[in-house]
């Protein structure tokens, strides 16, 4: 099977064509990082341009792996850039259905949100217009996805949970946005990509799945389970939402819209997906070891 995977370097993405390169032929698209996977074939290619459009139909791909996103993107004076990221976002999904392939789209639980950002509105429209797109589809929703890093490969933007780990590990103070209390759901990035490929086993069921690990945290227990992992003893200091909104405006690797909204629970029920696909991500006690 050639599949095309847009997005292909960044975290997910990159881990998921190592992977899916083993068993089948796989072409990865990216804008700017350059990609050193084996057996992964890089094209380098703008989403949003019409030439580059027709590169990616001459790919001639069985099926498209969409896991392109922005967070935050360059509007104009007076955008907001979470809002131009939105945008970038549907011009990504238009050009991933004119193709006039089978789709399985890396989501998000941030749909669940009940706070609006650009971000979250953005995903549940490329969600709407693909199920009335008419092609065979799949939405997987990831909550939290987390991993190793790959030695050959270098993503864009920093990992959150590789950002948190050497905060646990060097300091033995942790910030914590608000309370701690809201819900997050890891997802090891391997249990996404063993998603997906046994997706691709049969047909594209046309419907969308929550995907987590095996428990739902609090963010104070994702910082214990890491800080036990590291045996090492922490304070986690608990700080103002709009504080970590103002630093957030500072960083690229971080939206205030979504830090806005992120003591929000995040959480993923697996049943459906369990019975669907026969397996159960890992809980993160299990996979945290490979964040160390």
């Amino acid at each position: 099977m050639r599949i095309l995977v847009t997005g292909g370097s960044s975290f997910v993405g990159a881990h998921f064509c190592q992977r899916a390169a083993v068993l089948h032929e796989v072409v990865a698209l990216h804008h700017s990082t350059p990609l050193q996977l084996n057996g992964v074939s890089p094209l380098k290619v703008d989403l949003r341009r019409d030439r580059d459009r027709r590169r990616m139909a001459e790919v001639n791909a069985d099926v498209v792996v969409h896991v392109a996103c922005k967070i935050r993107a360059r509007g104009g004076k007076d955008e907001a850039s979470s809002a131009a990221a939105a945008r970038v976002n549907g011009q990504m999904m238009d050009s991933v259905l004119a193709l006039g392939k089978p789709v399985i789209y890396a989501s998000s639980t941030v749909v669940h949100w009940t706070q609006p950002t650009p971000y979250a509105t953005a995903r549940k429209e490329d969600e709407r217009r693909l199920r009335e797109s008419g092609l065979p589809y799949a939405i997987l929703r990831p909550s939290a996805p987390y991993g190793p890093r790959l030695g050959n490969h270098q993503p864009r933007h920093r990992e959150s949970f590789h950002t948190l780990v050497d905060l646990v590990r060097h300091s033995p103070v942790v910030p914590v946005l608000g309370n701690g209390k809201y819900r997050r759901q890891p997802l090891h990035v391997d249990d996404l990509s063993t998603a997906i490929l046994r997706l691709l086993d049969a047909p594209l069921p046309n419907t969308a799945y929550d995907i987590g690990g095996a428990a739902a945290l609090t963010m104070d227990e994702v910082v214990d389970t890491i800080a036990a992992a590291l045996n090492k003893s922490v304070v986690k200091l608990h700080l103002p939402k709009a504080l970590f909104v103002q630093v957030g405006k500072l960083s690229p690797d971080f939206d205030p819209d979504l830090l806005n909204a992120a003591d929000e629970d995040e959480v993923a029920d697996p049943s459906a997906l369990a019975a669907a696909l026969g397996f159960t991500p890992r809980a993160f006690s299990q996979g945290v070891r490979d964040l160390l």
